[in-house]
């Protein structure tokens, strides 16, 4: 009797131990296709927001957000939570969401920061930088300098493939500073920059020739001159800044 119920109890254990592992299995796959959709919806969203489809200020539907995504609420209100947290959207207990609105206060501030950690990361790039990251950096400009910054049907906006390349030539200027929480906040930066960087563009009669401006950096950081590379990287932000703040003083943007 009692090896009966000994082999009783193993086989229930045994089938609750397969139930379980379904059981987890299903809820891990639940998980990671949760995160997938929610960070589709944020990709979705995110870009909608730095090419101004949704402009500063604009009240955020859920409705309109769902049919954009093509997804249910849950990953769309999981990508406005993630949003917000980086500055691009902000929450409001009546209104719900919108879109962050843009400022001179906020400009500045970026810029400044930009400046002060982008500054250090690239000096210490310069400095800890061997022939290998050298190579990376000249391959980065050369691939971002054969493509057209404006796109043709639109001169006011920057083509997505120039400001992907433009993106990894920042990246590749500052990835041999041997401190992985520095490149961090100098890519949030980055991205955080990105919708003052795009209307930069449609500012009219700039005396900017920005591939220069590229070339200049790269060349002090090749020539292992950090104060000529940082001042030039220091210069390239506030040209950016100038040009967006005369949109703010013309009425363009309101503050």
């Amino acid at each position: 009797m009692d090896h009966i119920c000994c082999q009783w109890f193993s086989n229930e254990r045994r089938i609750f131990e397969n139930v379980d592992a379904r059981l987890e299995g299903t809820v891990m796959k639940d998980r990671a296709e949760a995160r997938t959709l929610a960070g589709d919806a944020y990709a979705v969203i995110h870009r909608a927001i730095r090419s101004g489809l949704l402009k500063p200020g604009q009240r955020l539907r859920f409705a309109d957000l769902q049919a954009l995504c093509g997804m249910s609420v849950s990953p769309v209100r999981e990508a406005l939570v993630r949003l917000t947290a980086e500055g691009f959207t902000v929450s409001d207990d009546h209104r719900g969401f919108s879109v962050a609105p843009l400022s001179i206060a906020e400009l500045l501030d970026i810029v400044g920061t930009r400046k002060l950690l982008e500054g250090e990361a690239l000096r210490l790039s310069i400095e800890h930088g061997d022939s290998a990251w050298e190579g990376r950096l000249l391959a980065a400009h050369h691939v971002m300098s054969r493509l057209p910054r404006e796109r043709d049907d639109l001169p006011t906006a920057i083509r997505e493939d120039w400001d992907l390349r433009h993106a990894d030539f920042h990246r590749v200027l500052i990835s041999a500073c041997r401190s992985p929480i520095l490149i961090e906040l100098c890519e949030k930066l980055f991205v955080r920059a990105d919708r003052y960087r795009r209307l930069s563009v449609s500012v009219p009669n700039q005396s900017r020739d920005v591939v220069c401006e590229h070339e200049r950096i790269m060349a002090f950081a090749l020539d292992r001159n950090a104060d000529g590379a940082v001042a030039a990287l220091k210069e390239h932000y506030q040209r950016t800044a100038d040009a967006v703040e005369r949109l703010f003083q013309e009425g363009a943007l309101v503050d």
